[in-house]
Order: C-alpha cells, then structure tokens, then sequence
C-alpha cells in the first residue's frame, strides 16, 4: 500500500517510515509540514495517509487530511496525542492512534485500513487504535 507519512519529530517519522517498509509498503515522505506533504502528493497521491496533528511551522495535520480528502478522495489515520483534533474531521478519517504507540498497533491499523478501502467490514479493531463511528466514509 502506498502510504504517506507526516510527522514532525524526525525520529518518529525514521521509525514509522522504517517499520511501514519492512511489512512492504510503499511510503511517501515523511513530510513534516502541509505544503511538503501536497507536494509529495502532485505526482500521484496515497493510498492512505498516517498523520500527526501538530506540524512544523504552525501547520496541522487536520487540514492535511482535509486537502488530501479533497483534491483526492484520500482517507487518512491520525498518529497524535490530540484526540480532540483528529475527531473534528471524523468524517474523512478513518480513526486515531494515540502517541506513544508501539510500531505493530500501526501495521496492524493500516491493514485495517486496507480491509476497509477495499470496501470490507475489520475482522478486528487493534488494541490501541479508535475506529471513527463513519470510518472514513461520509453517510
């Protein structure tokens, strides 16, 4: 799966990039701020995005997910410590994992995701992870 990672904390976004290739997905990024993530996304967008709220340079991770929603149908999973945020846009996300978070809650959420997109109801909502009621898929 092709995925774009944005997370500001270099050493998060070198473990999640890391863990995300090893299980054989395609990751873009990571970007740390809105406009880096857009423009990895110009060529050809992802296929799901894994995002954190809070960016640099006073950038946010919900308005991400809404650009990427927007311009290209694109859902994204919120990897943050703000709940609160990341459920303003339930709507066009498909949940939340909240920070700390071990590397396996992550693949195991993304394959999730995966199920998901490919229009399946999860076998298992992983430890960790909050389903958002729509999952990701306007009523």
């Amino acid at each position: 799966m092709r995925i774009l990672v944005v997370e500001d904390e270099a050493l998060i976004a070198l473990m999640l990039t890391e863990s995300l290739e090893r299980a054989g997905h395609e990751v873009m990024g990571p970007a740390a701020t809105l406009d880096e993530a857009l423009a990895l996304c110009e060529p050809a967008p992802p296929e799901l995005a894994l995002l954190d709220v809070d960016l640099q340079d006073g950038s946010n991770g919900v308005d991400v997910a809404r650009a990427l929603f927007e311009r290209w149908g694109v859902l994204s999973i919120f990897a943050s410590g703000q709940l609160m945020e990341a459920r303003r846009v339930r709507d066009i996300a498909l949940g939340y994992i909240r920070k700390p978070y071990e590397a396996e809650t992550v693949l195991r959420s993304v394959e999730m995701a995966r199920e998901m997109l490919d229009g399946h109801q999860p076998r298992e909502v992983p430890a960790g992870f909050e389903l958002f009621s729509g999952g990701g898929r306007p009523a």
